[in-house]
């Protein structure tokens, strides 16, 4: 029973990771289309990277490879696809 109980814990564990990298994964854009992106907005990187939570720091290694976490990787293919805006992600 307990057994039982570990796996089906250990399995949902599994599962929810799953999600979170297929989320993060999702965001398949190279470096210098994030750059690109900002750029056509005509944004400094402190005010793109910061409606995402992220300093100008962070955002300029990002613009030139540095792995995205997931939690602003997620927001970010929000953002591009239309489903946030910037009224939404006003902190």
């Amino acid at each position: 029973m307990a057994n039982d109980l570990m796996c089906d814990a250990l399995a949902a564990e599994l599962q929810a990771q799953q999600v979170v990298q297929q989320a993060a994964g999702a965001l398949r854009m190279a470096p210098h289309e994030l750059r690109r992106l900002r750029i056509s907005k005509r944004e400094s990187q402190e005010k793109f990277w910061s409606r995402f939570g992220v300093t100008q720091s962070s955002g300029s290694r990002f613009e030139t490879g540095l792995a995205i976490p997931a939690p602003v990787a997620i927001l970010l293919r929000l953002y591009i696809n239309g489903k946030l805006n910037d009224g939404d992600l006003q902190g």
